[in-house]
């Protein structure tokens, strides 16, 4: 579970669906990954969203970010990777950096590409999310 750590803090790419950002779970979800990991930087893109860089760049623009990082936890949103998350997942693979699922509070190394929703299928996952949401 340990990363090899440059001068800088360790950095982990906490890569999540789009939906939660900025909500209490995302809030939670950093919680745990601090207390799995304390010594940790957490790198958010969400954080990046009013960046003019990423508006232009979108994906190529988080995938830098991961490059930039010494590994990457990721969560499921409605129990599927999405779109977004399953590419950064396997760009972090790619690059040999180290992959954690984070679920119920505690970390899972991932070692092998996961399989993940295609864009399409995420849009449509979110907007049947938000419409469960807005009827709820």
């Amino acid at each position: 579970m340990f990363w090899i750590l440059n001068n800088d803090a360790m950095k982990i790419y906490y890569s999540h669906a789009i939906p939660l950002y900025g909500t209490e779970l995302e809030v939670l979800e950093k919680q745990q990954i601090l207390k799995n990991f304390p010594d940790a930087k957490i790198v958010d893109p969400g954080s990046f969203q009013n960046n003019p860089e990423k508006r232009l760049g979108g994906m190529e623009y988080c995938l830098n970010l991961v490059d930039k990082c010494n590994g990457l936890v990721f969560t499921r949103f409605l129990n599927k990777i999405t779109a977004g998350v399953g590419k950064e997942i396997n760009h972090a693979l790619k690059k040999r950096l180290q992959v954690h699922e984070l679920k119920n509070g505690k970390v899972r190394k991932i070692r092998k590409p996961v399989r993940y929703l295609t864009r399409e299928e995420t849009v449509k996952l979110y907007r049947m999310w938000r419409l469960k949401e807005l009827f709820s």
